[in-house]
């Protein structure tokens, strides 16, 4: 039996990477979310009708989530359908106060900007932790 000191003091402590996927949601979900967000409010900006955005957003969620497996990264079947789901449904809820709230293309430029930044941050942010445990990952 280990002592408190073993226990406490010498066992090197586990690093704790947020990004793994082991179950629904993960930290991978919030740029799903993001990307329906972003998705209706560049449709929003740019005049393209939200019915023709959301099948855009339907078809690039199937094609990234196909893009995962294409090159190797193994999700849980909730967690695929979990990636599939997170963006229908941010681009419903952003599309619906799309309509029900009237926006000055400037306040939702600033909206979008924001939205894409923290989009891209959390890619960025993920796809360096997974290839920080998956050295060969790109090279």
């Amino acid at each position: 039996m280990e002592t408190f000191e073993e226990t406490i003091i010498e066992r090197p402590k586990q690093k704790r990477d947020w990004w793994k996927r082991k179950r629904a949601f993960d930290l991978w979900s919030i740029p799903h979310f993001l990307f329906g967000i972003l998705t209706a409010l560049t449709s929003s900006l740019i005049g393209i009708p939200l019915p023709n955005a959301l099948i855009l957003t339907i078809v690039l969620a199937i094609l990234w989530e196909w893009y995962e497996k294409l090159i190797g990264i193994k999700e849980t079947i909730l967690n695929i359908i979990s990636d599939f789901i997170l963006p229908i449904v941010a681009f419903t809820a952003t599309a619906l106060v799309l309509r029900t709230y009237s926006f000055h293309p400037e306040d939702l430029l600033v909206v979008t900007s924001a939205v894409l930044f923290l989009y891209i941050f959390t890619n960025l942010s993920g796809w360096l932790a997974y290839r920080r445990r998956k050295r060969e990952f790109m090279r």
